[in-house]
C-alpha cells in the first residue's frame, strides 16, 4: 500500500487510506483498489461501486470531497439513538463544533440549527427561511453531507417515556413526572397540546429522508450486536458512509468504538424493546393506523420487529450536491449596523457603507473590495467596526490570558478591560512603562518616576511630569501604541546621539589624518626643492659639458682642417721635391754630360 500511496504522490496526488484491510492476518492480504480521478464528483461515483466489496483497501486521491474540505451535519430524532450518531462522527475523525457558524470547516460536525440535533424539517425548510437572509440559501447544508438517524417509532415512544419524566432532563418533565409509565405512554402517544403525537413528532422528520446529500441510517442497523443488532449489518453501513463521506479509518475499529454504554442518556440500547414494554394491542393498534409511516421508514406495518426494508436502498444511494456556489452570491446578513450593510460575499462578511449606496460587491473591483471592513464572522465584524483592529487585538489577547487563567495557569497578567476600576491598578510594564488602569482610564508612567499619588486632582499628577514620561489614553490599544512611539522617538534620539559622537570621533580622525597628511607634504616640498637644486645643479653642469664637447667638436674640426692642409702642403711638397729632383738630376746630368 505504501508503494502505491507514493505511486499517486509521484503524480502529484495527495491520497489517503478509506479504510484498512478487515481480514485477520492468518488469511492473504486482501485485494487493493486505487483510485486515479482527481474530480471529487466522479469519484465519489467511483467509490460507489465498491460499497459491495469485502476485505478491501481503497487507495484515492483527496478531492474537494473528501471528509477533511466538507463540514457535516448531524440530524436525529429525538431518543432514536443520538449520541451513537455522535459517536459514529467522532470516530470518522469528525471535530464537534455543535453550532454551525456563518463558514462551518471541513472535518467538522455541526448542527443544521443552533445546538439541536432535533431539528424538525419544517422548522429548518420553512420557519427558518422566514426569517433568515435570502430564503436560507446560502446554508451550506444544501452543499454538504448530512447523516439522518431514525429508529421504530414505538421504541422511540418507550425511551421517551423512561426519559422525559426525570427532573433535569427536560424542560416539561413537570408535564409526565405524575403519571406512571403505562400513563406516560398514554400521553406522549397521543398527546395533541405540547409535544404532539408520535405521529406528529416522527411524521416531522420523515422529509429527511428525501434529499438527495442525506444519508439516512437507522439506530437498528448501527448499534450492532451490542444493542441486539448484526456486526454485518454495522460494518456494512459505516464502510458505505466511509465511502460516500471519502472518509479513511478502520471500519472495524470505528464499529468497536461506538457503543457508549456511559452516555448520560444511555438506558438500555438495545432494538425492539417496544415488544416487550408495550402491551400487544397497543403495538397493533398504533402499527395499524400509522402504517404509511413505518412504510416510508421501512419497518413492517404489523408491529413485528425487522431491520428497516429501506435500508439497502439508502446504503447504495449516492450523496448529491446542489451545484449552486452560494459563497459567490452577496448576501445582506445584516442591515444598518453603525451605518453599515453586512454582506456575506466569498467566505467573508464584509461591511458596506449605506452612504455608498447600491453596491454589486461581486462586481466591485477586488482593490476596492480590499478596502471594506471585513472578517470571518458577523461577531468579529461587529468588533472591528466597534473598537478598531488594534481594539479587538486587545480584547482578544485579555480573553486569551483569562481562557489561561480558567484552565489553571498563570499569565502574567490580566487586562480586565471589563471593569471599571476605582482603585489605580498596574495591570502590566510595557516598554519600561506602568500601565495603570484607573477610572476608565490608563495611565503609562515611566517606572523611573517610582511610585505616584492618584489622589489628588488628576490633572495635576499629569501636569507635575514631562509628556515624555506621562501619557494617557482611553484604551490599552491606544496607549500601547503611544508608549511604542516615545520609546521609538527615544531610540531614534539615542540613535541620533550615538549617531553624532560617531561623526565627531571620525572628523576628529580625519582632522589628525589631514595634519599627518599635511606634515607628509611639507617633508615632500623640502625633498622636492633639493630635488629641484640638484637639478638645476645637474643641468648646469650639462650645459658645461655640452660646452666642453661643443669646444672638442670645434677642435676636432680645427684639427681636421689642419691635416687636411698639413696633408695638402705635404703633397705639394712632395710636388716640390720631386720636381727640384728632377731639375737637380737633369743639372748634374748635363753637368756630368759636360765634363765629359
Amino acid at each position: 500500500m505504501a508503494a502505491l500511496e507514493a505511486a499517486l504522490s509521484e503524480r502529484g496526488m495527495a491520497s489517503q487510506r478509506l479504510t484498512d484491510p478487515r481480514a485477520p492476518a492468518s488469511v492473504p492480504r486482501p485485494r487493493a483498489v486505487v483510485f486515479g480521478e482527481t474530480d471529487g464528483g466522479k469519484l465519489a461515483d467511483e467509490l460507489m461501486g465498491c460499497i459491495a466489496l469485502d476485505d478491501v483497501a481503497v487507495v484515492a486521491p483527496i478531492t474537494d470531497r473528501h471528509f477533511s474540505r466538507k463540514p457535516l451535519f448531524l440530524v436525529s430524532i429525538p431518543k432514536a439513538g443520538t449520541h451513537l450518531l455522535y459517536e459514529l462522527a467522532t470516530a470518522l475523525g469528525y471535530e464537534a463544533g455543535i453550532e454551525c457558524p456563518e463558514f462551518p470547516q471541513g472535518q467538522t460536525w455541526y448542527c443544521v440549527e443552533y445546538s439541536n440535533s432535533h431539528t424538525v424539517a419544517k422548522d429548518f425548510f420553512v420557519d427558518t427561511v422566514r426569517h433568515a437572509p435570502y430564503g436560507n440559501r446560502h446554508h451550506r447544508f444544501m452543499s454538504s453531507p448530512t447523516l439522518f438517524m431514525y429508529r421504530h417509532p414505538l421504541d422511540v415512544l418507550v425511551s421517551e417515556a423512561h426519559y422525559y419524566h426525570r427532573d433535569g432532563k427536560t424542560a416539561f418533565s413537570g408535564w409526565l413526572s405524575q403519571y406512571d409509565f403505562d400513563e406516560r405512554i398514554e400521553r406522549l402517544c397521543n398527546d395533541n397540546w405540547l409535544l404532539g403525537s408520535l405521529r406528529d413528532r416522527i411524521g416531522g422528520y420523515l422529509p429527511w429522508m428525501d434529499f438527495p446529500n442525506v444519508v439516512p441510517l437507522s439506530f437498528e442497523q448501527l448499534i450492532g450486536t451490542a444493542g441486539g443488532g448484526s456486526d454485518v449489518c454495522q460494518r456494512d453501513l459505516i464502510w458505505s458512509i466511509q465511502l460516500k463521506l471519502q472518509a479513511p479509518g478502520n471500519t472495524d475499529a470505528i464499529a468497536a468504538s461506538l457503543f457508549n454504554p456511559h452516555s448520560e442518556t444511555f438506558r438500555a440500547g438495545q432494538i425492539g424493546a417496544y415488544r416487550s414494554e408495550l402491551r400487544p394491542e397497543a403495538i397493533a393498534g398504533w402499527s395499524q393506523r400509522n402504517a404509511d409511516i413505518l412504510a416510508q421508514l421501512g419497518y413492517p406495518t404489523d408491529g413485528s420487529l425487522g431491520l428497516p426494508a429501506r435500508m439497502d436502498e439508502y446504503l447504495h444511494r449516492p450523496i448529491v450536491y446542489s451545484q449552486v456556489e452560494s459563497d459567490r452570491i452577496p448576501v445582506t446578513i445584516e442591515a444598518d449596523f453603525l451605518g453599515c450593510n453586512l454582506v456575506r460575499y466569498d467566505n467573508r462578511i464584509y461591511a458596506i457603507p449605506r452612504a455608498a449606496g447600491t453596491v454589486a460587491l461581486d462586481r466591485l473591483p477586488a482593490a476596492i473590495r480590499a478596502e471594506l471592513p471585513c472578517a470571518g464572522s458577523v461577531s468579529e465584524l461587529k468588533s472591528l467596526l466597534l473598537v478598531g483592529r488594534s481594539g479587538l487585538t486587545a480584547v482578544t489577547q485579555a480573553l486569551t490570558q483569562l481562557a489561561e487563567r480558567v484552565r489553571g495557569n498563570e499569565p502574567h497578567c490580566i487586562d480586565r478591560y471589563w471593569e471599571e476600576r476605582i482603585k489605580p491598578a498596574v495591570i502590566e510594564v510595557y516598554h519600561g512603562f506602568n500601565v495603570v488602569a484607573y477610572r476608565g482610564l490608563f495611565f503609562g508612567l515611566r517606572q523611573s518616576l517610582g511610585e505616584i499619588d492618584f489622589s489628588g486632582d488628576m490633572r495635576g499628577v499629569i501636569e507635575r511630569f514631562a509628556p515624555e514620561d506621562v501619557v494617557v489614553c482611553a484604551t490599552l490599544a491606544e496607549l500601547r501604541v503611544e508608549i511604542d512611539g516615545l520609546a521609538t522617538a527615544q531610540r531614534t534620539r539615542k540613535e541620533s546621539m550615538a549617531g553624532h559622537e560617531q561623526l565627531l570621533a571620525r572628523l576628529d580622525a580625519l582632522e589628525r589624518r589631514f595634519v599627518r597628511v599635511e606634515e607628509r607634504l611639507s617633508s615632500q616640498d623640502e625633498c622636492i626643492a633639493a630635488l629641484r637644486a640638484d637639478v638645476a645643479s645637474l643641468e648646469a653642469r650639462v650645459e658645461r659639458v655640452q660646452s666642453g664637447v661643443a669646444a672638442v667638436g670645434q677642435l676636432a674640426e680645427r684639427q681636421a682642417a689642419f691635416a687636411c692642409r698639413s696633408a695638402d702642403l705635404e703633397a705639394r711638397m712632395r710636388m716640390l721635391e720631386s720636381s727640384w729632383a728632377v731639375r737637380f738630376t737633369r743639372m748634374v746630368t748635363r753637368v756630368m754630360r759636360g765634363r765629359t
